[in-house]
């Protein structure tokens, strides 16, 4: 009997997903964890600075530029590798597959880029503007987006899963009004300087920027080269993420910082604007005054944040969006684009 009943099923209470880094003590399993993240991070941020400098005539690789955007995002991203959450690892998925755009490998980008809103759902915006940005990348997306809805229902019980798309959307749902909480967004920093909106203002607000956001990133791609077009799109995409998700925490900033500090690299060592490059550099400093002293952290918090996003979108904004009266790119050749007569609102 015993060995007949050990072959039965066990009872659903039992039944529990297994980690495959859970197999490990938990300190080494720990270890891995954090070290998956980083190793997917600077992935995708390498592949960013492939596409800021590719094959400069000047001398300028890419390698200068990594190293840059490394050390400028290292004070702020201790936050989010500390935490060991999915932060860096929806970054590196998003631009990596950016950067698969940017060089015509459309099934892979889609892949990867779904692959990062199943991870984290705020990269779904992404998924939404690469959708509307590029009509070779659509089916792609809508394939890969099915087979991620549809891989959790092998689940053995597929009603627990059913549950829990429904748990999805109900999370969903109330994560547009959070509550109370330490939460880095526009709206939180607009309160704490005395101008709160309610949840409407807000969200007409948010709806706006991403209309905005979505006409600025189309003019990037009609304009520009299809690497520094990536590039561009990655910059706004996370300044959007910062400004308008309503659960942006202080780790979530670590993503701003690498492209900003990858931008810092591309205005050292391919523009020569030395001036530009510190100001990124600076401005990845300054996100660490929660470090600083006590009464810094209290001084700034909630507000000083966002403001640092609103003027690196500025930047991205004035520096890389082309103006319309720039040319459409068609027809440019990649080694020719970052020559200072590239359509850019400010050379270097």
């Amino acid at each position: 009997m015993r060995g007949r009943h050990q072959w039965l099923p066990l009872p659903a209470v039992q039944r529990r997903a297994v980690h495959p880094l859970g197999l490990s003590s938990p300190l080494l399993g720990d270890a891995l964890w954090r070290l998956s993240l980083l190793a997917m991070c600077w992935w995708g941020v390498a592949r960013l600075c492939r596409l800021l400098a590719p094959a400069d005539p000047r001398g300028a690789d890419w390698q200068r530029v990594f190293g840059v955007a490394l050390l400028a995002a290292l004070p702020i991203g201790v936050v989010d590798l500390r935490g060991a959450q999915t932060e860096f690892l929806m970054l590196g998925l998003m631009l990596a597959g950016l950067a698969d755009v940017a060089e015509g490998r459309w099934r892979r980008a889609a892949f990867l880029l779904v692959l990062a809103g199943a991870f984290k759902p705020q990269a779904l915006a992404l998924v939404m503007l690469a959708f509307a940005l590029w009509p070779r990348l659509r089916l792609s997306l809508a394939l890969w987006l099915a087979a991620a809805l549809a891989l959790p229902l092998a689940h053995w019980d597929p009603g627990y899963a059913l549950g829990e798309y429904g748990q999805l959307v109900r999370k969903t749902m109330s994560s547009a009004n959070p509550g109370g909480g330490v939460w880095h967004d526009f709206a939180n920093g607009l309160a704490t300087l005395g101008l709160p909106l309610d949840l409407m203002a807000q969200t007409v607000i948010r709806v706006l920027a991403g209309i905005a956001v979505l006409i600025l990133a189309r003019g990037a791609v009609g304009r520009l080269t299809a690497h520094r077009a990536s590039a561009t799109v990655a910059a706004l995409i996370v300044t959007y993420l910062l400004l308008f998700n309503p659960r942006t925490v202080l780790g979530h900033f670590g993503d701003m910082a690498l492209v900003a500090g990858a931008l810092a690299g591309w205005e050292f060592h391919v523009r020569r604007n030395r001036a530009l490059g510190w100001v990124l550099v600076l401005l990845c400093f300054a996100l660490t005054t929660h470090v600083w002293t006590r009464g810094m952290h209290l001084a700034t918090a909630t507000w000083f944040k966002p403001l640092l996003a609103c003027g690196f979108g500025l930047y991205v904004v004035v520096r890389w969006v082309p103006s319309l009266s720039d040319r459409p790119a068609a027809g440019r050749q990649d080694a020719a684009e970052n020559v200072p007569r590239e359509g850019l609102a400010i050379q270097g």
